[in-house]
């Protein structure tokens, strides 16, 4: 009998390629890493390692949470889309889950989720995560760290949002958006981020000429630079001082 197109040197060798990408993904996330070499073989036979494009949608609010999604590359925005406009209420990078409390929990995303620039994700189907969850206490504890972590930077952000001038908010949102991916160079702290001004107005929750005021006065005094794919924070005394109030708006 001859053999299938399926069974085919190329189609093998494909396979072969895209095992080897999702286990050398599996070992470079950190919530695997503590996993044995067996669990993570069983956790890449059902897991699967996708590229979305910028812009691309990984779910829509009220879609079934059924995968564990985490970053392998790339950055993902989580916005809520309500009468007055889009709100985006958090942003992922490398080695984050993304919908996590959904999936956690059981529920429908309460949320959207897309891409905002090339992105490579692994999902792992709910039941294997939660498999894990039980046969490993290093699993389960980081699971639990970054769930804590997500509910307590929503309740702060949700409290920052309320009363406060909208260059304070800013200002809060790159010193975050800093402690959280920033890199030293010799011009200052470098956030390798793309964002333009109608996601940074969506992310504080103003409008986008706000926004576009506040940035562009920052950029004509140096507070913060833009750049092509990123920001550039010469000085992070000074935006403290504006996120505490200490530098009154003009």
């Amino acid at each position: 009998m001859a053999p299938s197109s399926s069974d085919s040197p190329d189609k093998l060798d494909r396979a072969e390629v895209v095992a080897e990408r999702l286990m050398t993904a599996l070992r470079s996330l950190p919530m695997f890493r503590g996993l044995s070499q067996q669990d993570r073989e069983r956790v890449a036979r059902v897991a699967v390692l996708r590229d979305y494009d910028r812009g691309e949608f990984l779910w829509r609010s009220g879609d079934p949470a059924d995968h564990l999604t985490l970053i392998v590359r790339g950055q993902v925005k989580i916005v809520r889309h309500t009468e007055s406009g889009d709100v985006i209420l958090e942003i992922f990078g490398v080695g984050e889950p993304v919908g996590a409390i959904a999936v956690y929990n059981s529920i429908p995303y309460p949320a959207s989720a897309a891409c905002m620039e090339p992105t490579t994700l692994v999902r792992v189907p709910s039941a294997e995560y939660f498999e894990l969850l039980e046969r490993n206490p290093d699993f389960a504890r980081a699971i639990i760290r970054e769930l804590t972590r997500l509910t307590v930077a929503l309740t702060r952000k949700l409290g920052e949002m309320r009363g406060q001038r909208v260059d304070v908010r800013i200002a809060r949102l790159f010193l975050t958006l800093a402690e959280r991916m920033g890199r030293a160079t010799d011009a200052g702290i470098e956030i390798p981020l793309q964002l333009s001004r109608q996601e940074i107005a969506e992310l504080v929750g103003t409008t986008v000429e706000s926004a576009i005021r506040v940035m562009s006065r920052w950029g004509r005094e140096g507070v913060l630079v833009t750049g092509e794919k990123r920001f550039v924070l010469p000085s992070r005394e000074v935006l403290e001082q504006i996120a505490e109030g200490r530098d009154e708006e003009t």
